[in-house]
């Protein structure tokens, strides 16, 4: 009878399924194995068989990322499962399925598909998300009628340690007893607009009421309405390690509580020079290890680092933009090496517009003897030139700076051209010719085209 069955299946076409291997794991195994896989992926696993059809949702810690433009297989099977549709479409109705906590959650938001965040916020507040990566399409004109918008289902996941917000959109204001993310350690907004009276103090309360925040970085931050007056958002982190604050105008952020255990800090400096918090950050952040400073070459009429009168002895790299037509701007080197006298590490990207370069300011040589030293070098090993021109100021700088450091270990320089021109081999000969301080300095020239090290 047996056999008789046995070929009668075999007519018909049937196929005896194997063993499941895989289900024959220990579910902890069997969990670390799915948490990796893409998350329409491991949703696609409920098509396997009826045992697969659920066993996705009891997978704790998930780290679910959509591209731009992610979808799943067009596969006929798929077609009566969530996964079937592209990801913008079935993410909301399987993230409500997935088991607590997930562990992190970033997506690109299209522009067509900005309206559908706010429901994956609700499902993730549910499901205590840890980490949320949002960066919405770029450009979004910062004005336009109907710019993305991030509402109040953000403020109810409570269970955040890290936040990042990238791209034009709108944040709006709490709800009444919002009282922070308290697990927060990371915060990150870019290029966020906030809208309404009173957000300098929503704000200010997201840090303060994070205990743990290690990194914060507001870049482009808009706060409040443009015709109103600048409201102040006090930065009080006392565990910050890393601090970016960035803008193109003042924000009214001010940096008002110790930082004694800051390593890394990235400031602009334009938009707090006139400001009478400008010599107060420089304090707040003097214990760092690295400084990033920008500044815009169109506002270099006088020196601004040369207010800051104390020592910076931590600080051992530095990064900052420079003009190489402005002699303040040049100046403004030679200060962060007085400032930090024992920087090792030094990286100038050159902003010049090209209708400056035949108006470049002459080099006061008597004002350089008078204010610089031997000593401003002495432990410098590391420098990189980014974007020079072939011209007698740029060239002057580089040469200079062989002369006096005496510790150089290599200069690294990337003109601001992209092919090997006649300019650049004179200029590579200049360089290699010149007197030197060092004799162990080396010297990697290059076009454009080669990016120097960052620090």
């Amino acid at each position: 009878m047996g056999g008789v069955g046995s070929s009668t299946s075999q007519r018909r076409g049937e196929e005896v399924p194997g063993p499941d291997y895989l289900m024959s794991l220990p579910p902890e195994m069997l969990d670390d194995i799915l948490c990796r896989l893409p998350f329409e992926k491991l949703v696609g696993t409920c098509c396997l068989s009826p045992a697969w059809h659920r066993r996705w949702e009891s997978v704790p810690g998930l780290d679910i990322w959509f591209s731009r433009g992610s979808s799943t297989a067009r596969d006929p099977r798929f077609l009566r499962w969530p996964c079937a549709a592209p990801v913008h479409r079935f993410t909301a109705r399987s993230l409500w399925r997935c088991a607590a906590p997930i562990c992190s959650f970033t997506a690109h938001v299209q522009r067509r598909h900005s309206h559908r965040h706010a429901r994956w916020l609700l499902a993730l507040a549910h499901k205590r998300v840890e980490k949320l990566k949002l960066k919405f399409d770029e450009p979004w004109p910062a004005h336009s009628a109907r710019p993305p918008v991030v509402g109040p289902a953000l403020y109810s996941c409570s269970a955040l340690t890290h936040l990042q917000l990238c791209g034009y959109c709108h944040l709006l204001r709490a709800p009444q007893g919002f009282a922070g993310f308290p697990n927060l350690s990371t915060l990150c907004l870019e290029y966020v607009v906030l809208p309404f009276h009173g957000v300098a103090a929503q704000l200010q309360l997201i840090i303060s009421s994070a205990p743990h925040l290690t990194r914060l970085l507001l870049n482009d931050v808009m706060i409040g309405d443009e015709e109103a007056d600048i409201e102040t958002c006090a930065i009080q982190a006392p565990n910050l390690r890393f601090l970016r604050l960035t803008m193109s105008l003042d924000n009214g952020c001010r940096i008002v509580g110790e930082l004694p255990l800051l390593k890394v800090a990235q400031i602009s400096i334009d938009p707090l020079f006139e400001t009478p918090n400008f010599i107060n950050t420089f304090r707040r952040i003097s214990s760092v290890k690295k400084l990033y400073l920008d500044t815009d070459s169109d506002q270099t009429m006088e020196n601004p680092l040369e207010r800051i009168l104390w020592t910076f002895q931590n600080l051992r790299a530095v990064q900052q933009t420079a003009n190489f037509g402005k002699f303040p701007s040049i100046m403004s080197i030679f200060s962060s090496l007085r400032f930090g006298p024992h920087i090792e590490k030094l990286k100038i990207q050159v902003v010049r517009r090209e209708v400056e370069t035949d108006n470049d300011d002459a080099i006061d040589q008597d004002i350089l003897d008078a204010l610089i030293y031997d000593d401003l070098f002495a432990n410098l090993k590391h420098v990189s030139v980014d974007g020079p021109q072939y011209l007698p100021n740029d060239m002057w700088f580089m040469k200079f700076l062989l002369s006096k450091a005496g510790l150089l270990e290599y200069l690294f320089v990337s003109f601001n051209h992209g092919e090997e021109t006649k300019a650049y081999v004179e200029a590579c000969k200049e360089l290699a010719t010149c007197e030197k301080a060092s004799p162990e300095a080396m010297l990697i020239l290059s076009p454009r085209d080669k990016p120097t090290p960052d620090i």
